[in-house]
C-alpha cells in the first residue's frame, strides 16, 4: 500500500493536534475533515511559519 501524502497545515485552534500557529504535517486526505481545526492554504502555513520565525 502506498504511503498517505502528507500536507503542512496550520494549526488553528489548541487541540490534539497542536496549538494554534503550530505548524503540523497531516494526511492529505484528512484536511477536509479537520475544516475550522487546521488550514493547508499555503498562505496560512507561511504566516504560521512566519510568527515563529519572530520569535
Amino acid at each position: 500500500m502506498a504511503e498517505a501524502k502528507k500536507v503542512k497545515a496550520r494549526v488553528l485552534v489548541d487541540g490534539a493536534h497542536g496549538n494554534c500557529n503550530d505548524v503540523i504535517e497531516i494526511d492529505a486526505a484528512q484536511v477536509k475533515a479537520l475544516t475550522g481545526v487546521v488550514d493547508a492554504d499555503p498562505d496560512a502555513v507561511a504566516y504560521a511559519e512566519s510568527l515563529s520565525a519572530d520569535k
